[in-house]
């Protein structure tokens, strides 16, 4: 009870956004929104309040995506002792905008931005750890990409039961999301998961692309089972035959 009670004293303390993140969460989900529904402003020409509902709608599910991403990282980093906030990536963004344009929207590029990891020592006062930890970052970075896979599970499963198809555009959001959040080159989150623990980052990578490719077939809990099957094999691969060359 005692932990609890402190753990939601530090989401008070904590959690409320700072105006830098405010302004990068309002230009990263219109950017977002922007190229998700690129495609979505006519069927055989250009029709504006076609368009503009369409982009409205996908605004509501890039938020929806954005909100579980950012309250997973929140939530680990919290829990670890650490402070998390959202930095926009502006010329990722601009690079999203280009690629969209140059595709006709065929080839998304989600630049979701990155983190601002702020130690607090305070809050690790009695544990076995007291320095900032590359492993803690890693699990804090790695936190996004996998609620935002679990949330496209449920978002399928929705697909499937309902036949609406604002549900299969929502998973399709969150499982982008999820696939860029772990690209291992900075500033994308991923870099982090792959600085902390090379193995970890293999695993949840593995899972990561085995359930976003699965979830085009199935739904349920059979691609969370197969993308952690996947995951496995492909740290094992990773071990037996790149990572003991090293």
């Amino acid at each position: 009870m005692h932990s609890w009670r402190n753990f939601m004293d530090k989401v008070r303390r904590y959690w409320p956004l700072e105006s830098f993140e405010k302004r990068g969460m309002i230009i990263t989900i219109l950017v977002l929104s922007f190229i998700f529904s690129f495609r979505e402003w006519g069927v055989d020409k250009f029709n504006f309040s076609y368009g503009l509902s369409n982009l409205l709608v996908t605004m509501i599910l890039v938020i929806l995506a954005f909100m579980v991403r950012e309250i997973a990282h929140r939530t680990i980093a919290t829990w670890l002792g650490y402070r998390s906030q959202y930095k926009a990536w502006i010329i990722g963004l601009v690079v999203g905008l280009v690629i969209a344009f140059l595709s006709n929207g065929n080839l998304p590029f989600i630049a979701a931005g990155t983190l601002v990891i702020t130690n607090l020592p305070i809050h690790k006062l009695g544990k076995s750890y007291f320095e900032t930890s590359m492993k803690h970052l890693g699990w804090i970075a790695m936190a996004g990409p996998v609620a935002n896979i679990l949330f496209a599970v449920i978002l399928k499963s929705l697909s499937v039961a309902t036949s609406m198809q604002v549900f299969e555009k929502a998973m399709m959001i969150s499982i982008w999301i999820a696939l860029f959040d772990m690209v291992p080159i900075p500033p994308f989150n991923g870099s982090r998961t792959f600085f902390g623990s090379r193995y970890i980052y293999i695993f949840v990578l593995g899972s990561v692309i085995g359930c976003a490719v699965m979830l085009s077939y199935l739904s349920g809990i059979v691609p969370i089972i197969g993308s952690l099957v996947l995951g496995a094999l492909m740290l094992l691969v990773f071990f037996v035959q790149i990572d003991e060359r090293w």
